[in-house]
């Protein structure tokens, strides 16, 4: 009875014979729907909440090559077939850029939308090319600012599921314990939100080698009770539902069993 919400068709054609390979993984695998959720950035339609006179902005645009209109088009084309398959996207929050973000997402009839923080400012904390801005920066003082960015994600209304929570880990560099106990207080306000927090697998393939969101972070959910949903992060159909055996252990070792299904912005519980 299991869903990924979390799957990335960017690395190849819109068209259902692409589109299907991702659904027969994750068939395959047992999922009874997958929802697609490409990212923000690939569409010209979004530039004015992504630009920036800096790194960003030349990012930004060396990616932003598509029409969301056919991106929409296509998973609307795939649900008249009767393929499982959810709409979603994935959007990058930038504080101060709410009004831009509501705008361009407005319009689109989806299921769900995550929001990630993959930016602090023009320095991309998830990309290779900008690893040594890492040894530059206190460790302690990125993961306050960037849960605080998470914080006031959660707080526009305007995302259903905060995508991989700690993806401030990814290259390995940890904040000293009692850093925690200040984003305690985030996540306790991010509580209050209602919005869905993504269990990701996607963490096992990346360098820091393990699941998002880490043992503390995992804690604070079951403390303050809040939704999960389990998802891959997949860019291609083999790593749909990758590792979910892995996932499921983990959240049930938390006494956690429910995740939710999305359709139409509104979540329904499940039991894994």
């Amino acid at each position: 009875m299991a869903a990924d919400y979390h799957v990335h068709i960017e690395n190849g054609p819109y068209t259902i014979e692409w589109l299907k390979k991702f659904i027969d993984s994750g068939l395959s695998k047992g999922l009874v729907e997958i929802g697609i959720s490409e990212h923000g950035h690939r569409f010209k339609e979004g530039y004015s909440t992504y630009k920036s006179d800096g790194f960003r902005g030349e990012w930004i645009k060396s990616y932003m090559d598509q029409s969301i209109s056919n991106y929409v088009e296509l998973i609307k084309e795939a649900k008249v077939m009767g393929l499982p398959v959810k709409l979603g996207i994935e959007a990058d929050y930038f504080p101060g850029k709410e009004k831009e973000l509501k705008e361009f997402l407005e319009p689109y009839p989806w299921d769900y939308v995550i929001g990630s923080v993959h930016w602090i400012e023009d320095w991309g904390i998830d990309l290779e090319e900008s690893i040594e801005e890492w040894k530059r920066r206190d460790i302690d003082e990125v993961y306050l600012e960037y849960f605080n960015i998470i914080e006031k994600m959660a707080k526009t209304s305007l995302f259903d599921i905060i995508g991989h929570i700690d993806l401030v880990k990814i290259f390995g560099f940890r904040a000293k314990p009692y850093t925690f106990d200040k984003i305690n207080r985030n996540i306790e306000e991010i509580s209050k939100t209602g919005i869905v927090i993504e269990v990701s697998t996607a963490g096992f393939r990346k360098p820091v080698g393990e699941i998002y969101p880490s043992k503390e972070i995992m804690g604070m959910i079951k403390k303050y009770n809040i939704p999960i949903v389990v998802n891959s992060d997949a860019h291609n159909p083999y790593d749909v539902a990758r590792d979910f055996d892995k996932a499921y252990a983990y959240v049930k070792s938390y006494g956690i069993n429910t995740l939710y299904y999305f359709e139409g912005r509104k979540k329904l519980p499940y039991n894994i």
